[in-house]
């Protein structure tokens, strides 16, 4: 047996290792760099993933019974096929973590952060290769599916519910078209799974349509670049000069605390960064916890236009805001949030200086 024949042979005895190892690396190396990339570099980068992973499915597919033959270089496809399916996926995950992590609050990204850690689990449970069949087709289905989301509102230059209806028929034809490939390439393998993909992929289809109906996606590519509470806002040449409360020590954590005097408004900034040639409406939503939960005081809206690098700035203000804990959602039209103010409010007088946004 020569040197690469026993490197092929410790490769198929732990493919599933080194496909672990792969999917980590693929995630840590997009994820220390898909945040300091502009959209047009992120989006292709996802294409290249996109069409990796696809060719590695059909190919760990079509190659599936090649596992237990002789001859070296099938043997060596049948093993390097679902490994390269395991990288792509690291990678695709990975940005679409960045994604979440950068324009969301944690509250919001959880459903992503759960569905990821599943990911890890699944990549090691399902190890006989009619179940991987299945977990990696489905896993190739959701990754579609969220880049139909992302890249969809890049084209049309538009967010909403009707964005997202045209990316869930953009991705279900296409998945439908995969899986026709993939009956071709090997009907018999195709045969004993089929009925299992398309009930995963179902599965995923109405988790994600909740979560997006349900406010839990953020509304990427929107992307909240500043934000904050001000006691007075005056726009001024192209920018804004504002009267904000002198900064807590640099040892505070936690919440900011807003010293409002009698009678008193309150202006909540924000910048929303959007890609050039989209557009839409975002909301000032102010809400009060009282009772155990939060409730809206107030709903503001004002339209935003992509393309400007520290994001396209707005505001709303509230007088006599009530002692207590109050938070400032920033949302789209539909209702994703894009990000979150929190503070207290206390009586008082403060303390104030003055900057230019």
């Amino acid at each position: 047996m020569t040197a690469l024949d026993k490197i092929i042979a410790w490769a198929a005895r732990n493919e599933r290792r080194l496909g672990a190892i792969l999917f980590a690396f693929g995630f840590l190396t997009d994820f220390l760099t898909f945040g300091l990339l502009p959209v047009g570099i992120v989006t292709i980068i996802f294409s290249g993933y996109l069409l990796l992973a696809a060719i590695s499915i059909f190919g760990a597919h079509a190659t599936a019974i090649w596992h237990e033959v002789e001859t070296r270089w099938k043997k060596g496809l049948a093993v390097l096929f679902p490994l390269a399916a395991q990288y792509a996926f690291g990678g695709l995950f990975s940005g679409f973590v960045v994604f979440y992590a950068k324009n969301s609050v944690i509250g919001v990204s959880w459903p992503f952060i759960v569905i990821l850690v599943l990911l890890y689990a699944g990549n090691e449970y399902f190890r006989m290769y009619k179940q991987f069949l299945v977990y990696q087709t489905t896993l190739f289905f959701f990754a579609l599916y969220a880049y139909a989301v992302f890249a969809l509102p890049l084209v049309t230059g538009t967010l909403g519910p009707w964005t997202f209806g045209g990316s869930t028929l953009i991705t279900v034809a296409a998945f439908a078209l995969f899986l026709l490939l993939l009956r071709v390439l090997n009907r018999a393998r195709f045969a004993e799974s089929g009925r299992k993909v398309m009930l995963a992929s179902a599965a995923v289809l109405v988790i994600l349509n909740v979560s997006y109906f349900a406010g839990l996606i953020p509304p990427i590519p929107l992307a909240l670049k500043d934000a904050g509470m001000y006691h007075s806002l005056v726009r001024e040449g192209g920018g804004y000069r504002v009267s904000a409360e002198d900064p807590a020590p640099w040892w505070h954590f936690g919440r900011e605390t807003i010293t409002q005097a009698p009678g008193e408004t309150i202006y909540a900034y924000s910048a929303v960064a959007a890609p050039g040639n989209l557009s839409g409406t975002v909301v000032h939503r102010w809400e009060y916890f009282a009772g155990g939960r939060w409730v809206t005081e107030n709903k503001l809206s004002f339209p935003i236009v992509g393309g400007r690098a520290g994001g396209y700035r707005g505001y709303s203000f509230k007088g006599n805001l009530t002692e207590g804990a109050w938070r400032v959602s920033v949302e789209t039209q539909s209702g994703q949030t894009i990000g979150r103010i929190r503070f207290d409010v206390q009586a008082g007088t403060p303390a104030l200086h003055e900057e230019t946004l």
